[in-house]
């Protein structure tokens, strides 16, 4: 049996308290294994504010997958203000990383995270980049995380790059769709908001990387010269 995976987000918040925040993973997909609350709110259900392109039936799932697992996180942090400064400590069985951010940037991390875990059917397709999760990463790390996932999925899925980035760009603008309408759900959920400015956050590179694509490819070109003076 393939054991489990855990990543544990610690806050210490401005008021002196201390939120642990346990997410626990299966060792083989690395889907989300947390249960879901035996109550969730509102906001959660499927048909509150549903993604404009969820694939999902009502009559199969009452609830939003991610928006259930979000619940316990927004509940625990929503006393936060964005722009509050909080200390995070991020522990994986590879690495521990601390950051002294803001509580926007600090649940954009563990929120991206639960998205790409928790059973949607649009952001599920993240899960290999969540496997190798990288808090608090900048938008050129996530830019090449991403074309490495996808180019290493089009190899095992044995179909090579032959129609170029055509399919990323179409998956992040329905990303892009998912993150604005999560967000509306989010506005429900508590009066402050962190959890919708920490969305935001997350959408701000579903809507960049279209346009950003090429250019920021050949930015990161000269780091691979070696590989072209290899081949010639």
């Amino acid at each position: 049996m393939t054991e489990s995976h855990r990543i544990s987000y610690r806050f210490d918040l401005p008021d002196g308290s201390r939120k642990l925040l346990d997410l626990e993973f299966d060792g083989a997909d690395f889907r989300l294994a947390n249960q879901a609350p035996t109550q969730p709110p509102f906001w959660t259900e499927l048909r509150y504010n549903q993604c404009a392109n969820c694939p999902l039936r009502h009559d199969e799932h009452s609830h939003c997958p991610a928006a259930v697992q979000m619940a316990p996180v927004v509940e625990a942090l929503k006393a936060l203000v964005s722009f509050d400064s909080v200390c995070v400590t991020v522990s994986q069985c590879e690495r521990t990383i601390y950051a002294e951010i803001s509580a926007q940037q600090a649940l954009s991390s563990v929120l991206g995270l639960i998205m790409a875990t928790a059973g949607c059917p649009w952001t599920d397709r993240l899960r290999p980049m969540a496997r190798f999760h990288l808090p608090f990463a900048s938008e050129t790390e996530t830019l090449y995380r991403s074309v490495c996932m996808f180019l290493l999925a089009r190899e095992l899925a044995g179909e090579g790059n032959t129609e170029g980035f055509a399919a990323l760009e179409a998956l992040y603008d329905n990303l892009h769709v998912v993150n604005r309408d999560m967000s509306r759900r989010l506005g429900a959920a508590t009066r402050s908001d962190p959890a919708r400015n920490a969305i935001a956050l997350l959408d701000t590179f579903t809507s960049l990387l279209p346009m950003a694509l090429d250019s920021s490819l050949q930015e990161l070109a000269p780091l691979f010269d070696a590989w072209r003076v290899a081949k010639t």
